[in-house]
C-alpha cells in the first residue's frame, strides 16, 4: 500500500450471501497488503432479519471472534456489520446496533420499501422521470435512516447510480437532487455520523467513488469531518482496492484525516 495508514472499513466474506472468500482468506489478504486496519462488515438486511440474517449475523460474529484471535499484532482488526434497510425493521436494526460485539456499523439502503434491490431494477433512457422519482424516494429513506440512528457511517450514499449509470450508459444529472443531498449531509453532521467513501466504482467501470469528489467536497464545505473509506470487497482480489486512490481523493477534497471505528468510537488516521 502506498500509504502507511491505509485501512479498509467495508468488506465482505462468505458470511454474506454474495461473498466469495472466507473470513480467513480475507484476513490473509489484509495481512499481505499491509493494511493498517481492516474491518469485516458482512451483510445484515434488517427487513429479512428473522428469516435469513439472524443466524447469518451470529455466524459472522463467531467468524470474527476467530479472526480477532488470529490477527497479527501489526494489523488492527475491527468487527463490523453492514446493516441494510434499518428503516424497514427498526426493531431488528436496534438489536444489531446494540449488540456488544460490534465495533462498527455501516448504514446502507439497497432497496426501497417493497421494491427490489437497485441492482435488479430496469432503467430506461427515455424514462428519466422514473429514475428521478426513485432517487427522490431514496434520499427520503436515507434521511429516515439517519433519524433512526442505528449506524456509525452512511454507506455508499449514491449506491443507485452504480446500476443506473451502467444501464443508462451515461451519468445521471444530480442537479435536481442537490438540495436533498445537502439535507442528508446536514443530518449526518448534526447526528455525529460519518460519511463513507466507497471505492467500488473505481474498479467497476464507472471511474468514480460513491459519493464522488464534488459531493465529498460539498460535505466538507457544510462542516463534515467524520469520513470512512471502504472497498466493498466481496473477494480477496478486491480487498483494499481503490483505498490509495480514495485517500488521495480525500486530500483533494481538503481532508487531512479519515476514520476507523472501535466500539463505535471514531479514531482519526492521517491521510499519509
Amino acid at each position: 500500500m502506498k500509504y502507511r495508514c491505509a485501512s479498509d472499513c467495508h468488506t465482505h466474506s462468505t458470511c454474506s450471501p454474495d461473498g466469495e472468500s472466507t473470513p480467513r482468506e480475507q484476513l490473509a489478504r489484509a495481512v499481505e497488503l499491509g493494511l493498517y486496519a481492516w474491518t469485516l462488515t458482512d451483510h445484515c438486511e434488517a427487513q429479512a432479519w428473522e428469516e435469513e440474517y439472524r443466524d447469518r449475523a451470529a455466524a459472522a460474529r463467531e467468524a470474527m471472534a476467530d479472526l480477532a484471535a488470529r490477527a497479527p499484532a501489526g494489523l488492527r482488526f475491527y468487527r463490523g456489520v453492514e446493516l441494510g434497510q434499518a428503516t424497514q425493521d427498526p426493531e431488528a436494526a436496534r438489536l444489531v446496533w446494540e449488540h456488544p460485539d460490534y465495533d462498527f456499523v455501516i448504514g446502507s439502503i439497497h432497496n426501497l420499501r417493497n421494491r427490489e434491490d437497485f441492482y435488479y431494477m430496469k432503467y430506461e433512457p427515455d424514462k428519466m422521470a422514473d429514475v428521478n422519482e426513485l432517487l427522490e424516494k431514496y434520499w427520503a429513506e436515507e434521511l429516515e435512516m439517519i433519524d433512526l440512528g442505528c449506524f456509525d457511517s452512511l454507506g455508499h450514499l449514491t449506491y443507485p447510480l452504480r446500476y443506473m449509470e451502467t444501464a443508462l450508459r451515461h451519468p445521471v444529472d444530480l442537479t435536481p437532487h442537490l438540495e436533498a443531498i445537502d439535507a442528508i449531509f446536514t443530518a449526518l453532521i448534526r447526528r455525529d455520523k460519518a460519511l463513507e467513501v466507497n471505492t467500488s466504482g473505481l474498479r467497476q467501470g464507472l471511474g468514480k467513488t460513491f459519493p464522488d469528489l464534488p459531493l465529498v467536497k460539498r460535505y466538507r464545505a457544510l462542516g463534515g469531518k467524520l469520513i470512512t473509506l471502504g472497498s466493498d470487497a466481496h473477494r480477496t482480489a478486491d480487498l483494499g482496492a481503490g483505498i490509495p486512490e480514495g485517500m488521495a481523493m480525500l486530500r483533494e477534497a481538503g481532508f487531512t484525516e479519515y476514520h476507523v471505528y472501535e466500539k463505535h468510537t471514531p479514531a482519526a488516521l492521517p491521510l499519509a
